[in-house]
């Protein structure tokens, strides 16, 4: 199986993008509290990249919902309106990174949520993002078991090239034993699957 799913990658992509956008930022993938923060980590501010769950979508067409979390604090002496630039500015950092349109699937922000100044000194944003449509088809690896195949070991192909067969003749061709006995195809492949 594939170390990483496509989710995974997305995630830890957009992570990877803010480190190097804004690297005086703390960019991660692991949502802690205020209080498990380290506070110097928390000056500089930190970005937190969380999923947020899958809408509707089919594996060729999916899309996901993830949340940027921002934190920061401010001195003990900041104001409610500091702290509230301090947040919007985390915000626009976002905001820029996604319209700057880095390799991927489209980005929609959907929502953005922040402390309306009730933190105070601590200031926090929730920007809740739409990613998509990507493929999340992946191939087949050597060390995933494939369920239930033991029941379908050989695949036969009658390749018949212009001017065509007729239908019926095709319908021979495609028995459990084939009829070659009025055509035959114009070329023929046989692969025995291996335990």
């Amino acid at each position: 199986m594939n170390p990483l799913s496509p989710e995974q990658v997305i995630l830890t992509s957009f992570k990877d993008a803010i480190a190097g956008a804004y690297p005086s930022r703390i960019a991660t993938r692991s949502l802690k509290d205020f209080a498990e923060r380290d506070h110097t980590e928390l000056k500089a501010g930190i970005y937190t990249v969380i999923a947020d769950g899958r809408p509707e979508g089919d594996v060729y067409f999916q899309s996901m919902n993830f949340i940027v979390v921002g934190q920061i604090q401010l001195g003990e002496k900041a104001e409610g309106e500091e702290v509230e630039n301090a947040e919007l500015e985390m915000a626009r950092e976002i905001t820029n990174l996604i319209q700057r349109k880095f390799t991927g699937p489209d980005m929609k922000i959907t929502k953005v949520d922040q402390s309306a100044q009730l933190e105070v000194p601590y200031g926090w944003i929730s920007m809740h993002i739409r990613v998509g449509p990507y493929d999340a088809t992946e191939p087949l690896t050597a060390d995933e078991v494939l369920g239930n195949l033991t029941d379908f070991l050989t695949v036969r192909a009658d390749v018949d090239i212009a001017p065509h067969e007729s239908a019926a003749e095709h319908q021979k061709w495609a028995q459990d034993t084939p009829d070659y006995s009025t055509s035959q195809p114009d070329a023929q492949l046989r692969v025995n699957l291996q335990e």
